[in-house]
């Protein structure tokens, strides 16, 4: 397997007025080429910090990040989607920050607004989508830089439960298409094994490594098939028993 990211012995301390707070601590992890890790754990035990780190936007406390000059782009909770923005321009987002605003970038991210069928919303504003439609065009938002890993931070929990179906088989398929690296966050377990190749499970605060599954399912088509694999419920039950039961 072709690794694309290693994290070492990587510890992130904040100091506050009542002392020091220890998010995450001694996190070791290899990310392999194309694959989908999911990270679960209870709340704060530091699965977001863990991406604000590998994004640039936090530093660590100690430990490295060995990413090859690896190109990373975050997806939040939120859309985050500019209101005086059409959605063809806010998609295109990144790269004008970046200054790779090329006819030919341009046509890639109309052809993934095509693969999620908003092509006839190119010139739409955010309030005139659905919460669904939105969370799709931040995707695209997201992979329109082509970058090499992406890491999505909650991205469906703002959506009801059959949206949330419908839009995960939709970012399967994208960023298998895509041949991205994807780091996600979830809250949802059977999200996360519908999604992805292996489930890292975290500690209560500081966070730690507990355990690491490989989700090994016969077909891997859409997460919504994968609900139906034999298996499914076996893993549920391995990561809901590590699981410190207080997870959000």
């Amino acid at each position: 397997m072709n690794k694309i990211l290693e994290i070492k012995n990587l510890s992130k301390d904040y100091h506050t007025i009542n002392g020091e707070i220890s998010a995450i601590e001694d996190i070791s992890l290899d990310i392999y080429k194309n694959e989908i890790i999911g990270i679960v754990g209870s709340s704060g035990c530091g699965k977001s910090t863990l991406l604000s780190i590998l994004s640039g936007i936090e530093k660590q406390s100690s430990g490295e990040i060995i990413s090859n000059n690896n190109n990373f782009s975050y997806m939040l909770q939120s859309d985050a989607l500019m209101p005086w923005l059409n959605i063809i321009d806010n998609a295109c987002l990144g790269l004008d920050i970046k200054h790779l605003k090329t006819p030919e970038n341009i046509a890639y991210v109309e052809k993934l607004l095509s693969n999620f069928g908003l092509s006839a919303f190119l010139k739409a504003y955010p309030n005139n989508l659905s919460g669904g439609m939105r969370q799709r065009v931040a995707l695209v938002r997201t992979l329109a830089t082509k970058p090499d890993i992406i890491l999505l931070d909650e991205p469906l929990s703002a959506l009801d439960y059959v949206t949330r179906l419908t839009i995960s088989d939709d970012i399967y398929k994208l960023i298998k298409k895509s041949n991205v690296t994807t780091i996600l966050i979830s809250h949802d377990i059977a999200e996360c094994i519908s999604m992805c190749d292996r489930i890292v499970v975290l500690t209560k605060r500081p966070g730690k490594i507990k355990n690491i599954y490989n989700i090994n399912l016969k077909n891997k088509k859409t997460p919504s098939e994968n609900r139906k694999d034999k298996l499914f419920v076996h893993y549920y039950d391995l990561v809901w028993g590590d699981l410190d039961k207080d997870i959000t």
